[in-house]
């Protein structure tokens, strides 16, 4: 399964709904102008590379590639440069995607997150892209904000960070490092997790633990697929990792056959082929268990749910759509709940599916006032709220 950061077309343009224009009149002349960029960015997320009136009134972001190095380890990106730099600069950091830096959909969100005014940062992750996430991409977008700090238009807070579904942990235990935590202005976080347990339940069974129980919108039929892909490298034997990726490869490609490679597997890899095909909620944590340590404590690395929170002093922005398939909402909330009073907001969007906005725009309110937040965090002489 490849994650959509936006769908690239739309039909017609966003609809100006009166609650958004009764918002603009009741705001007050100061926050009008705000108001109004983040309705033409909302329209510019709708449009994808189509026309917009953000379009028509900015010009197009220049995209340079770069190279850097923080502590010997090396890096590629692509920086965005805005065509009015007034807001600091943020670090976009890309889901689950073979395409990694270049995909179409990322490309789109970092123009229009530009052409509001950030100089946008997209490293490019190798555990993201070739589905082994992991504590090495933590350490990837750590540099990132090292670098940033060092050579890119930060405020005196730092740089912000944006993160895509499975990349919230990565985005999350890099803002947390003991030389990032006080450098780091705020995090986006897009279709969030929070307990890699109880995400991995839903996935294979359809039980939302700690949210809608069995109630819960029935689980996107990839998403199990993606998960198995996202494990291979830790697998010890080069034969498992091949037979494997092959079964998950063949159904994210929409086949539905039997899997004769599972004869084959040896007891490691049978035990994750088991895991992520199971449909029973009582066996996840036994097979969970039952896997060697080399499978095991990565995944635990990821947990957030095991982790102390403590440590992150950014802002959090969580926004999450109710009828998500791949990540059940309750994870947003749990997060937001893990926090202290008033340092993470939610902003439940029916608008959103997983992290691709939808062409009717249901709640396109609760959008707007997500983006809304951000514009308002991002801007240069913004007092922390």
């Amino acid at each position: 399964m490849r994650e959509n950061h936006e769908p690239r077309h739309r039909r017609g343009p966003l609809l100006l709904i009166p609650s958004l224009l009764l918002g603009l009149l009741l705001s007050g002349c100061s926050a009008i102008e705000r108001h109004h960029e983040a309705l033409l960015v909302l329209g510019d997320l709708a449009a994808g590379e189509g026309p917009s009136r953000l379009k028509e009134r900015t010009p197009a972001p220049e995209r340079e590639p770069l190279a850097y190095v923080v502590e010997e380890r090396r890096y590629v990106a692509d920086l965005y440069h805005p065509p009015d730099a007034r807001r600091g600069t943020l670090i976009l950091v890309h889901g689950l995607t073979e395409a990694g830096r270049h995909d179409p959909r990322l490309m789109d969100l970092a123009r229009t997150l530009a052409r509001a005014g950030f100089t946008v940062l997209v490293p490019e992750l190798d555990g993201l892209r070739d589905f082994s996430v992991g504590t090495r991409d933590a350490q990837g977008i750590a540099d990132a904000i090292r670098h940033a700090n060092a050579a890119l238009p930060v405020t005196e807070e730092g740089p912000a960070l944006a993160a895509i579904s499975f990349a919230t942990g990565p985005a999350l235990l890099a803002a947390m490092q003991p030389d990032t935590a006080h450098r780091v202005r705020f995090v986006v976080a897009v279709g969030a997790y929070y307990d890699l347990t109880d995400m991995l339940r839903f996935a294979t069974t359809g039980e939302d633990r700690g949210g809608a129980g069995l109630r819960a919108p029935p689980p996107h039929r990839d998403a199990r697929w993606a998960i198995l892909r996202s494990q291979l490298h830790h697998l010890e034997d080069a034969d498992d990792r091949e037979r494997l990726d092959a079964i998950a490869r063949r159904h994210l490609a929409g086949e539905e056959a039997s899997d004769p490679e599972v004869v084959d597997l040896r007891p490691a890899g049978r035990a994750l082929y088991e895991l992520v095909t199971n449909r029973d909620p009582a066996r996840v944590t036994p097979l969970l268990e039952a896997l060697p340590a080399s499978l095991l404590e990565p995944f635990n690395a990821m947990d957030l749910s095991a982790r102390d929170l403590d440590a992150l002093e950014a802002r959090l922005v969580l926004v999450h759509g109710p009828g998500d398939r791949v990540i059940p909402i309750s994870h947003s909330r749990r997060l937001r709940d893990a926090l202290p009073s008033g340092q993470a907001r939610l902003f439940e969007a029916g608008g959103l599916g997983h992290v691709e906005v939808s062409s009717n725009w249901r709640d396109a309110w609760t959008l707007w006032r997500a983006i809304h937040r951000v514009l308002r965090l991002g801007e240069i002489d913004a007092a922390p709220r």
